[in-house]
């Protein structure tokens, strides 16, 4: 374990390849202060072995669409005669969000975010009346104007925050009660989907089913602002770290990661940081004309080597666990996976778990941070070595060999 920071690997040309190998393979991965901040980050981003350990020394646990909950099980029976493979991709659900921030130490949480600027989009669950359960869900914070927390409109909408002010303020609650965490991530993915074409993509047929099913909104930069907008009126600026403090005077984001690194743990320590989960159209959407997302709130999950790059999603560390280590050693955030709904809590296999945690990706996404014998086995996944009530570990790829479980704890 170890590296020296001074160096960064010259290997951007052939690293650019392999991402862009790896979303051919994967194609549906395809979620004012800065000046006052700069001199405290710039001195927290030295380049010694006695240095504090940095946010891309560590290596800690996310939740997988940290709101979902398991469907209903009428609803869960006729999407396994409909689809096995559609019905086990949605039967998982986690605790709420505050349980999982104080109790298994997640430390990046996942929301799929719908636009709803009219308000009342999502108040009625069009496919429930073929379960003979009612269409309206009775919910009067459905019917305001706001972003809704769901993952598929009209059948898949189980979650323990409805609207996303309502999952930020659990955050956001949970984060002033405890001052001194290990900076959060909170990635956004604006979600759009179109349950027609969702479905064709996946192979499932919806013919013969009576639904008229809900239409999204497509997300534009007006709403975009908006989205900012709402995380603003949850989080005070001071609590949020933006891409403007890390690239501080440099030009690019990709250049403030690999020739300044990271902050220490220790000077991100209370904060949240925001990242777009999408990898497409949305993302150009945000992105804009902002190359290195000049004033925008969020990190994007960007190409390596693109002018935004800072923060990346590679959700396969089997097939892609080369590429992580190597962007990991070159100063880059990667989220990785850990396991998927119908797979490993079904099997028991402890693969790509493994390769996750030996890639080096920062944060490693689970739905299974507790076991759940329901689903077949008792699969589990927790930080490797970690002791009770460690909420992060010194990365296996990046970390100094000073780093220990006490530059960590909270």
């Amino acid at each position: 374990m170890g590296r020296d920071r001074t160096v960064r690997r010259a290997t951007e040309p052939a690293l650019t390849a392999q991402y862009s190998a790896a979303m051919r393979r994967h194609p549906s991965t395809l979620v004012l202060a800065a000046l006052v901040a700069s001199a405290v980050l710039a001195a927290a981003c030295g380049s010694g072995d006695d240095d504090p350990v940095t946010l891309d020394e560590i290596q800690t646990l996310g939740s997988h669409n940290s709101y979902h909950q398991k469907p209903v099980p009428e609803a869960l029976e006729r999407l396994t005669a409909l689809s096995p493979e559609l019905a086990a991709d949605t039967n998982y659900g986690h605790e709420p969000i505050n349980v999982q921030l104080e109790e298994y130490g997640i430390r990046q949480l996942e929301m799929d975010v719908f636009a709803d600027p009219e308000g009342g989009l999502f108040a009625d669950r069009k496919a429930l009346p073929l379960i003979g359960l009612p269409e309206a869900s009775g919910e009067p914070a459905l019917e305001e104007p706001g972003f809704k927390v769901l993952h598929v409109q009209d059948y898949d909408f189980e979650t323990s925050c409805l609207t996303l002010v309502a999952c930020l303020e659990t955050v956001r609650d949970w984060s002033d009660a405890n001052p001194d965490h290990i900076p959060l991530m909170i990635m956004i993915e604006a979600k759009a989907d179109v349950i027609e074409e969702s479905a064709a993509d996946a192979g499932v047929s919806l013919e013969g089913i009576p639904v008229e099913f809900t239409q999204p909104v497509p997300y534009t930069r007006e709403l975009f602002d908006e989205l900012e907008a709402e995380i603003s009126g949850v989080f005070p600026a001071d609590q949020v770290f933006t891409p403007d403090e890390l690239r501080r005077d440099r030009e690019t984001l990709k250049e403030a990661v690999l020739e300044d690194g990271w902050p220490s743990v220790d000077a991100l320590r209370g904060k949240v940081l925001f990242a777009l989960d999408d990898t497409g159209e949305e993302r150009d959407v945000y992105r804009g004309d902002a190359a290195s997302l000049e004033g925008r709130l969020m990190f994007t999950s960007a190409d390596p080597g693109a002018p935004d790059a800072a923060f990346i999603k590679l959700n396969d560390p089997i097939e892609d666990g080369e590429l992580i280590t190597e962007l990991v050693r070159q100063g880059y955030l990667v989220r990785t996976r850990s396991d998927v709904p119908g797979e490993e809590a079904v099997t028991g296999d402890t693969t790509r778990r493994d390769a996750a945690f030996a890639s080096g990706a920062q944060y490693v996404s689970t739905d299974m941070y507790r076991p759940d014998p329901t689903l077949g086995s008792d699969f589990v996944v927790e930080l490797p070595g970690a002791a009770n009530g460690v909420v992060a570990v010194c990365n296996p790829v990046t970390a100094p060999d000073s780093c220990t479980e006490n530059d960590l704890a909270e």
